[in-house]
């Protein structure tokens, strides 16, 4: 199934891509028809309804490009920590999509203080990975890069929010339910490994 929904996924790119540049109006329907036909497999493949598979392609256009997701691993007393998300009442890295006109470390640093009240710093890019080749369920119908951080605990009080439900620091033989589609038990492994090992090069997909 996961090679059919990257055929599906770049059927799609490929049809966003030639809407952009075509000047031909039948090419631009035949592209429509394209796009209509990725959506209805992306829809089958990832158990989605059609409309909610269009709707988080419908603002793209131009060249498609992958989504940045921004994870940080926050390491005190040989604890990780996480966030318990109230959307599958699991727990994740703290994180989220880069926004526009942010650099990733500054995304990555209020990240963290919006969904744990921690303030953190020194933000230094540990791992870069491609979601679709790793074991992520459910998979997603984007094409997602996900970039991890380890950071410096400064302090700040932990606080919930409308996307965060508990707040907690965890050690690695002792994690909760996880959040699969965001994070995975080989991820915070990864982030233990490089908090001891702080010359290892970077992971890079």
């Amino acid at each position: 199934m996961q090679n059919w929904l990257a055929w599906a996924k770049q059927i799609q790119a490929i049809s966003q891509t030639g809407k952009a540049y075509t000047k031909d109006d039948y090419d631009m329907e035949r592209y429509e028809q394209l796009q209509q036909l990725s959506y209805k497999m992306i829809a089958s493949l990832s158990e989605q309804p059609v409309v909610k598979v269009a709707n988080l392609f419908i603002a793209e256009q131009g060249y498609p490009t992958p989504k940045v997701d921004l994870r940080a691993g926050v390491i005190k007393d040989n604890k990780i920590l996480l966030v318990k998300e109230r959307t599958d009442d699991c727990w994740s890295l703290p994180g989220g999509w880069a926004d526009v006109n942010e650099a990733p470390c500054e995304g990555v640093i209020r990240e963290v203080l919006e969904e744990s009240g921690y303030q953190v710093r020194n933000p230094r890019l540990i791992a870069l990975k491609d979601r679709a080749l790793h074991p992520y369920q459910p998979v997603s119908v984007q094409h997602i890069y996900k970039l991890f951080f380890l950071c410096d605990f400064i302090g700040g009080e932990a606080k919930i929010s409308i996307e965060i439900s508990d707040i907690g620091f965890f050690a690695l033989d002792n994690l909760p339910e996880l959040s699969t589609g965001r994070v995975l038990k080989e991820d915070i492994r990864m982030l233990f490994d490089y908090y001891q090992n702080p010359t290892k090069p970077q992971y890079i997909d």
